[in-house]
C-alpha cells in the first residue's frame, strides 16, 4: 500500500516583532546657506536600504532623510531649507535564523525632535519604528490518497492552507515632471519635495503580477519674488513582476516604500525655470499566496492486518477567513487656537493604526485611528509654513462568518487615497479611502502521514465474531480500526446506516475477527 502525496509550500514565520532605532544627529548649515534665525519645521522620513541574514543574525540597514525649513538671519532672503540624512543599522538575533530565510520589513518615523544649538548648528533626534518578519519557505508533503486498493480503510480531514507562490522584492523608477501654473513667476529655489504612493491595485494572471498605482509628488518652492509656492504632480505606473506559479486567484500582500526622490529644475521653451523633473525610486515587497483546501488522510488501516502509521507532527497556520473592507472617511479640521491662518494647503500625510481587533459573533470588530499631518502655507512672515496633527478615529465590523475565541485576527490597514479641500471658512475637509484586509488564523497541529507499514495477522489468532459494548467517547471508525475490520462490514452485520448514532452500552457484533 503506497501513499499518494501532494506538495504544498507554506510560509513558516521564524521570528516576528517590532523594534526601535534612535538616531541623533548634529546638522551643520552648509557654507552656501545663511545663518538660522528660527526653525520652522523638521520633516523626516525613513526607508530600509538593505537587509541580510548572517550567522544567525538579521541585519537591517536604513536611512532617515531630513528636511529642515528655517528663517534665515537676513532681511534680504526668505525661507531656506537644508537636506540631510543619517544611516542606521539594527540587528535581530535568533538561533533559528539561517541564510535561506527571507526578511520582510517596514519602517516609519514615530517621533522627531530638534533643538537649535546656535545659528549654524541644529541637533535632531528621530525615533524610527521597524516591523520585521523572518519567513522561510517550507515544502510539506500531504498524503491525500492511497494506491488503488479497495480494501484499505481511509479517514480524511480537510485542511485550509496558504500555498506560498513566492516572496518577491524589487525596485523600479517612476519619472515625471511638474510645471509652474500660468500666472505665477518662475522657480527661484526648491525647498522640499514630498512623495507618496496612492491608488495601489494589483492584478494577477498566470505567471505574472501587474502592479498599478500613482506616485504623488508635492513641491514647496520660492518664486522669483521670494514668495512661497507649492505645486503637485501625479504619475501613474504599471509594473509587471514575473511570478512563475501565479494564477488568476493569487493573493498578494504588497508593501511599497520610497527609497529616494531626485529632482532637477528645468527650463521651458522660453528659457524660464518653470519645470521640475522628478525621478522616484520605489521599492516593493510582495508576498504571493493562494488558498488551497486539501483533503488529507488523517488515519487509515488495512483490514485483517496490523497497520502502523509513521507520522510527523507539524504546526500550521490555517486561514479560515479573509474579510476585507474599503471605506471612505470624511473629516472637517479647523486651525487650532493660536495657530496662523491657512492661505494654502501644501500636503496631507496619513498613517493608519489598528488599536483593537476582536471577533464577535461571526464578525471582526476593527478599531483604529488615522494619524493625519496637515502641512500648510500661511501669510505670517514669522511662520510662513506650519503643520498640525489630527487623529481620525474609525471603527468597522467586518463579516468573517467564524466565531471562535481561539482564532487570531491579523489586520492590515492602508490609506489607498487621500484628498483635501480648503473652504472659505478656513476649514480643511479631509477625505480618506481606508482599506482593511484581514486574515483570521487558526493555529493547528496536524499529523502528516509519511509511510504506512502493514503486517498480515496470524490466521490462528482470528476468533470469529466478537461482541462489543459501546463506551463513552467511542466512534465507529475507532472501533473498526481497533479490530482491523471494514466499517461497512460492521454496519452491515448490525443493520446500521451512516446516519445511526452509537449509544453508550449498545451491543455491536464485530465480524471476521
Amino acid at each position: 500500500m503506497e501513499l499518494i502525496k501532494e506538495n504544498v509550500t507554506v510560509n513558516q514565520t521564524i521570528c516576528k516583532g517590532t523594534m526601535q532605532a534612535v538616531i541623533e544627529e548634529n546638522i551643520i548649515v552648509p557654507d552656501v546657506k545663511p545663518d538660522m534665525r528660527k526653525i520652522l519645521q523638521v520633516d523626516s522620513d525613513v526607508c530600509i536600504t538593505d537587509k541580510s541574514v548572517v550567522d544567525g543574525k538579521a541585519v537591517i540597514n536604513g536611512r532617515v532623510n531630513m528636511t529642515i525649513l528655517y528663517l534665515p538671519d537676513s532681511e534680504t532672503e526668505s525661507i531656506k531649507s537644508i537636506c540631510s540624512f543619517s544611516d542606521f543599522t539594527q540587528n535581530v538575533d535568533s538561533r533559528e535564523l539561517s541564510e535561506d530565510v527571507r526578511l520582510l520589513t517596514s519602517a516609519h518615523v514615530e517621533k522627531a525632535e530638534f533643538s537649535m544649538k546656535n545659528s549654524r548648528k541644529l541637533r535632531v533626534g528621530v525615533i524610527v519604528g521597524i516591523d520585521y518578519e523572518a519567513v522561510k519557505e517550507n515544502e510539506i508533503e500531504i498524503a491525500v490518497d492511497v494506491s488503488e486498493d479497495d480494501n484499505v480503510q481511509v479517514s480524511k480531514d480537510s485542511v485550509h492552507l496558504q500555498n506560498c507562490i513566492g516572496l518577491i522584492e524589487r525596485s523600479f523608477e517612476v519619472k515625471g515632471n511638474c510645471e509652474v501654473q500660468n500666472g505665477q513667476t518662475s522657480i527661484n529655489e526648491i525647498l522640499k519635495v514630498d512623495t507618496k504612493i496612492s491608488d495601489m491595485e494589483y492584478k494577477t494572471i498566470p505567471g505574472r503580477i501587474y502592479l498599478n498605482g500613482t506616485v504623488c509628488s508635492t513641491i514647496l518652492y520660492t518664486d522669483g519674488e521670494q514668495c512661497i509656492r507649492s505645486m503637485e504632480t501625479e504619475k501613474e505606473f504599471t509594473e509587471v513582476v514575473e511570478c512563475e506559479d501565479a494564477g488568476d486567484d493569487t493573493i498578494c500582500d504588497i508593501d511599497y516604500s520610497i527609497l529616494d526622490t531626485e529632482y532637477e529644475i528645468g527650463e521651458d521653451n522660453d528659457g524660464d525655470k518653470r519645470i521640475v523633473d522628478i525621478n522616484v525610486n520605489v521599492n516593493v515587497q510582495i508576498k504571493a499566496t493562494e488558498n488551497v483546501s486539501v483533503d488529507m488522510i488523517s488515519d487509515c488501516y488495512e483490514p485483517f492486518s496490523k497497520t502502523t502509521l509513521l507520522k510527523e507532527e507539524r504546526e500550521i497556520d490555517e486561514v479560515v477567513a479573509r474579510p476585507v473592507s474599503q471605506n471612505t472617511i470624511r473629516e472637517m479640521t479647523e486651525v487650532s487656537q493660536g495657530a496662523p491662518e491657512i492661505s494654502g494647503v501644501y500636503d496631507v500625510i496619513t498613517r493608519p493604526y489598528i488599536t483593537k481587533a476582536q471577533l464577535q459573533k461571526g464578525k471582526l470588530l476593527t478599531e483604529g485611528k488615522i494619524e493625519t499631518y496637515i502641512l500648510y502655507i500661511t501669510d505670517n512672515t514669522e511662520s510662513p509654513v506650519y503643520s498640525m496633527k489630527k487623529d481620525i478615529p474609525f471603527s468597522y465590523m467586518l463579516e468573517c462568518g467564524v466565531d471562535d475565541e481561539s482564532l487570531i485576527p491579523e489586520i492590515k490597514a492602508e490609506v489607498k487615497h487621500v484628498s483635501y479641500n480648503l473652504n472659505v471658512a478656513g476649514e480643511i475637509e479631509i477625505r480618506c479611502i481606508l482599506a482593511l484586509n484581514a486574515n483570521v488564523i487558526r493555529k493547528r497541529t496536524i499529523n502528516l502521514i509519511s509511510e504506512i507499514i502493514t503486517e498480515e495477522c496470524d490466521r490462528d489468532s482470528k476468533k470469529g465474531i466478537v461482541v462489543y459494548f459501546v463506551q463513552k467517547g467511542d466512534n465507529l471508525w475507532e472501533i473498526a480500526k481497533h479490530y482491523a475490520v471494514p466499517c461497512d462490514d460492521i454496519m452491515k452485520f448490525n443493520n446500521m446506516t451512516e446516519n445511526d448514532k452509537l449509544e453508550i452500552g449498545e451491543r455491536l457484533f464485530i465480524p471476521g475477527v
